[in-house]
């Protein structure tokens, strides 16, 4: 499991070495469908393997080489376990990501643009890391189970439930307004110091837990908010769960 608070005021306050994921170089509907639908334009095909006597078909113009495999059954049968669990409704789960993909296109080209890169991955910086991980070990026995929208994909919440430990509950150990001002106040420096603007704070979630299997689709934060921290509170994993960020170079990094 992954333990994974979130300020919202993108710098990324995590741990460990910041690479190309899987060392390859891809960008946006690749991985997942970002923009458009996920890439099927296979690296073994005739026109990619042998480009200069096989002219690429029309279907495949303009699609990025897909390198991952076949991420289009990965997300075939992650929306079709949106549409099995909500049934009737099952409308809902494709009315939702056409609104996730329209909104991921559409909102960076009505922001402005204050970093080069467009995110930056840091080591928390010790009084925003020390305040979470104390909180989430006072209460981390008392999370909740997060309740989700009708066809809300954003996470594959039907098959890997979500939790939350909220710093704003007045009913869990320090929680409340002075909780978070307090993780507010020791963050705020360093996401100014990036972005090089004076920010206001909008809104700060709390620490989520996603749990084995569990998939983040890609998004962008809904106005107001410019700018995003993310960061690493605790985990307990098998194996490392990539999260994938787009640059402002079109690339995908974790």
């Amino acid at each position: 499991m992954a333990y994974i608070a979130k300020i919202s005021a993108v710098v990324l306050f995590l741990f460990g070495r910041f690479s190309k994921c899987d060392s390859q170089e891809y960008g946006v509907d690749v991985s997942f469908p970002t923009f458009r639908p996920v890439s099927t334009n296979y690296e073994w095909l005739p026109h990619n393997k042998d480009p200069l006597n096989n002219p690429t078909p029309k279907e495949y113009e303009g699609m990025p080489v897909q390198t991952l495999g076949n991420r289009a059954q990965f997300y075939q049968e992650f929306l079709d376990g949106c549409r099995k669990h909500y049934g009737k409704k099952a409308r809902a789960c494709d009315e939702t990501e056409e609104g996730r993909l329209q909104m991921s296109l559409r909102q960076p080209q009505s922001m402005q643009n204050y970093t080069d890169t467009g995110f930056k991955k840091i080591r928390a910086p010790e009084a925003v890391r020390q305040l979470l991980f104390d909180y989430w070990e006072k209460n981390k026995d008392k999370k909740s189970q997060e309740i989700w929208s009708t066809g809300n994909t954003y996470t594959n919440h039907w098959a890997a439930p979500t939790y939350m430990t909220s710093v704003e509950d007045t009913k869990l150990r320090g929680g409340g307004s002075d909780m978070k001002q307090k993780i507010w106040d020791a963050a705020q420096e360093t996401m100014e110091e990036w972005t090089g603007m004076e920010l206001t704070p909008t809104s700060m979630y709390g620490i989520r837990v996603y749990t084995e299997g569990a998939v983040l689709a890609p998004h962008v934060d809904r106005l107001p908010l410019v700018s995003s921290a993310i960061v690493n509170v605790a985990q307990d994993v098998d194996e490392d769960w990539p999260l994938e960020v787009i640059g402002r170079d079109g690339n995908a990094y974790n």
